[in-house]
């Protein structure tokens, strides 16, 4: 069956690279992302190379939107434009009048300006003067606006819930709705802590993004620790404030989204950065109430980095958001293909160039003075392990991203960063073909086929505190270790499950069931714990019950005692549990044996990353050796799209590599 919802396959760039951009088009891609922008990027440079266009108080310069709209169509008269408009204020905003606490930047502190009525005001007219402009001129043309504002443009509120008058004012407004009587907002004490489970053992270096200074200082505020867990009885307040906070922060997204839409044609599209379910930081930076915002009929899809768990040879592709939720809401995902490359741009002003890469991707992030800026921009300038090291990497990179996308039916686009990023006659060469493909499948609706089921609960998140480095292992590590296990499985939310036919999985994994309400256990009988299915349990299912720390709940949830060591298997009358205490000790060994011992099928001789649906099936690897693939049953005819290879009449086939690779088959009866 085909589906005619728009799927996009497009270029990005900050900067105008227009040369670019026509080799993207003479390989079929007709879809170009731009961007305005008022504001420095997170490394002190600005987004982009045109002069901004909101100049003071209601004083506004189009004529740099024109000319960048202009420079892509004197090259491409025929492209179709997604027009991404950057909302965080220039720095003439938050200086003017911003004197003791009235203004604040939105890069880093949105959630302290965003309850503003002059902020939201200013904002709003800046954002339909722009869209405006854009409909007059250019409406045949444009096909997508794409808002974006605080921490990365990407919906980020990096203020660690800080206080200001406009955030306490709306704490207390949202107090009342709920009930209770206004108070101030919890103290930084109160609200970086957990009540539970204190360790030090597993320290991160990249803890530095959560808020945590490399120079101790943050260790000496909690010599103890910071707790993992909060409970209503102990931490009611810190629970609700960032509860608040997230929701505010949707709150925010959907205001923006209905003041575009009055602006535009029903048929252009609107997306925001959001839903970023993944992460080490996502209850503090506001993306938990992602729900709510898919409910809203103004948007129209979500965005986000691709493959945060791995982006190097041999990992899997990645989703950072829920898809199931979104597709339940009627909602779509676009994938940003940002990946690292040997041939990228790192001189991003004159005064200022990004570090190299490590030829062999070696560099760790180990601190030797933690006072030195200097060392400090080295380590997280975009140097991360995963870096593409040469022409067949990106090539292969850029064919299992593509094909991860392809089978789950997601638009993307190609992020050229600062330019370079795609170099190479082999890759436009591959370019060329994955448009193709994309041209020829995307159209299709084919059946899921995945047999794994991984449950995020954002309820449960709240409890967890983020601060604590253990946090995002819970949903980090199960993600890691199924995109390498060579078994496809789908993510949704706890509260999909209601509304979900389940019964194709064999394998349920619940990565944050601290607190089994009457509802959790409802759902759970009526729709989970049978039909001989297993379960997987993180920590500790119900180790919180009417907001009370018990551990003994724990063995009467899943048949083990809170904190047995390893992988406990208990036969339940009607279902399997399993029970992992740890999640830093889940490992793709194991995860694969699970799903086996479950009656998942394994789609490969060895673990190795796999995405599939009833139509297509992808197979990556990160080094050469000949791999098997084991179909779920026998097919007539058997296809490798990148090279055009047929099988016939085949339920198993082998594949020979001298290098990484990237697989894409299609079958057909």
């Amino acid at each position: 069956m085909k589906v005619s919802k728009n799927r996009y396959f497009a270029y990005r760039s900050f900067w105008p690279e227009i040369e670019t951009m026509k080799k993207f088009r003479d390989c079929g891609v007709d879809t170009f992302m731009f961007m305005v922008s008022n504001v420095n990027n997170s490394l002190g440079t600005p987004y982009t190379k045109y002069p901004p266009v909101w100049k003071w108080n209601g004083v506004y310069d189009l004529e740099p939107f024109d000319q960048q709209v202009g420079d892509i169509l004197k090259a491409i008269p025929d492209a179709k434009l997604m027009c991404m408009v950057d909302l965080n204020t220039p720095q003439w905003w938050t200086r003017y009048l911003g004197a003791f606490g009235v203004r604040y930047d939105t890069f880093y502190e949105l959630g302290k300006i965003s309850p503003s009525p002059t902020w939201r005001n200013d904002v709003s007219d800046y954002l339909q003067l722009v869209l405006e402009h854009a409909e007059k001129n250019y409406s045949s043309h444009m096909v997508s606006y794409l808002l974006g504002c605080g921490g990365a443009t990407e919906w980020h509120d990096r203020s660690r819930g800080e206080e200001s008058v406009y955030r306490l004012a709306a704490w207390q407004e949202w107090q009342r709705a709920h009930g209770m009587t206004p108070d101030d907002i919890p103290g930084r004490i109160e609200r970086d802590t957990g009540s539970y489970d204190f360790s030090n053992d597993y320290k991160p270096t990249g803890s530095y993004y959560n808020g945590i200074d490399p120079t101790g200082c943050y260790d000496k505020l909690f010599p103890q620790g910071v707790g993992l867990l909060r409970t209503p009885e102990k931490n009611r307040a810190a629970i609700d404030y960032w509860r608040f906070c997230n929701e505010f922060n949707a709150d925010t997204v959907e205001f923006l989204l209905g003041k575009a839409r009055k602006k535009i044609r029903p048929e252009a599209e609107l997306g925001a950065f959001f839903g970023y379910g993944f992460g080490w930081w996502t209850m503090t930076s506001g993306h938990l109430a992602y729900e709510s915002l898919l409910d809203s009929p103004n948007l129209d899809f979500f965005m986000a980095p691709i493959s945060y768990t791995g982006r190097g040879m041999g990992c899997g592709s990645t989703c950072a958001t829920v898809r199931t939720t979104i597709n339940r809401k009627g909602k779509r995902m676009l994938q940003e293909m940002d990946q690292r490359t040997f041939s990228s741009n790192r001189k991003l002003a004159d005064y200022f160039e990004l570090p190299g890469h490590s030829p062999k991707n070696e560099e760790k992030v180990e601190w030797n003075d933690p006072t030195d800026s200097k060392e400090l921009s080295r380590k997280f300038a975009l140097a991360a392990d995963g870096t593409w090291k040469n022409e067949r990497e990106v090539v292969t990179g850029m064919k299992r991203d593509m094909a991860f996308s392809l089978i789950h039916g997601d638009s993307l686009w190609w992020f050229d960063m600062w330019g370079g990023f795609y170099q190479g006659e082999k890759v436009y060469e591959n370019l060329r073909r994955m448009k193709e493909i994309w041209d020829e499948e995307i159209e299709y609706q084919a059946q899921d086929v995945a047999e794994i089921l991984m449950v995020m609960d954002p309820e449960n998140m709240y409890l967890l505190n983020d601060m604590d480095s253990r946090c995002g292992l819970f949903h980090e590590k199960t993600l890691a270790a199924l995109s390498v296990c060579d078994l496809p499985y789908m993510v949704c939310s706890f509260g999909d499950i209601e509304h979900l036919n389940i019964s194709m999985f064999k394998l349920v994994i619940f990565c944050h069931p601290f607190m089994l309400t009457e509802n959790h256990r409802r759902v759970l009988a009526e729709k989970v714990l049978k039909e001989g299915r297993s379960v997987l349990w993180l920590y500790g299912p119900g180790v919180v019950r009417e907001g009370k720390w018990n551990p003994g709940n724990v063995e009467t949830a899943c048949g083990t005692p809170f904190k047995t060591p390893g992988l406990n298997r208990v036969s339940m009358k009607e279902w399997t549990s399993l029970y992992l205490h740890d999640p830093l000790n889940l490992t793709v060994e194991m995860m694969r044996e699970m799903a086996v011992e479950a009656g998942c099928h394994a789609y490969c001789s060895h673990p190795r990353p796999v995405s599939a649906n009833s139509r297509l099936l992808s197979l990556h690897t990160g080094k050469a050796e000949v791999v098997e693939v084991i179909f779920p049953r026998r097919y007539g005819d058997v296809m490798e799209l990148f090279s055009g290879k047929t099988y016939r009449d085949v339920s198993n086939i082998e594949v020979a590599t001298d290098g990484a690779d990237t697989f894409l088959f299609r079958v057909k009866d």
